[in-house]
């Protein structure tokens, strides 16, 4: 599928898909939901994306999710595979930093525009020199090819921007019970 040739998709399989930049984000934050279980995600982001209109066969609309979510584009097992486990990016987290290089970069205000989630996704790959690119140059860095000073100094900098961790609702209870009897 080429986007310049064919245009943005509305539809997949014959299915309406909401296409909007903020779905994606939000189905992103659905699959990494720590509060919720495996088939719950799923659930969750194909309602998303499909809305009242999910395909009855769910083969389909898992991989219509997968589909959406990589912008069109063919699943490739090599490159999925041959991918590092260290988180680069949060869409919660790294709110900021994508607004700031869309509108710095685009002059795109993502909390006015409509945007659809092929071209953002398109776009947010090609942001060039920006502070999400470094955080997220920093964040993959491979420490064991850095010696010396540089290693000490990029294991500092990959504690300070790392991604967090999201905590479950149920480990944040226990942590604010914690907290109550201390004082």
């Amino acid at each position: 599928m080429n986007i310049m040739l064919d245009g943005m998709p509305t539809e997949y399989e014959g299915y309406l898909i909401r296409t909007d930049f903020r779905i994606g984000m939000q189905i992103s934050e659905a699959l990494n939901d720590v509060n919720l279980a495996d088939p719950e995600k799923m659930i969750t982001a194909i309602h998303l994306l499909y809305g009242r209109s999910v395909p009855a066969d769910p083969e389909v609309a898992e991989a219509g999710l997968r589909w959406f979510m990589r912008g069109g584009k063919e699943d490739d097992d090599d490159e999925r595979s041959a991918g590092s486990s260290i988180q680069t990016f949060d869409f919660e987290q790294d709110d900021r930093l994508v607004y700031s290089a869309f509108r710095a970069r685009y002059g795109i205000d993502l909390t006015r525009e409509r945007l659809h989630w092929f071209a953002f996704i398109a776009m947010l790959g090609d942001l060039g020199d920006c502070s999400l690119s470094d955080i997220m140059s920093i964040r993959s860095t491979d420490l064991s090819k850095l010696s010396g000073e540089q290693q000490r100094r990029y294991a500092e900098l990959q504690h300070r921007y790392r991604v967090k961790p999201q905590m479950s609702d149920a480990e944040k209870a226990v942590i604010a019970e914690f907290e109550s009897k201390i004082r």
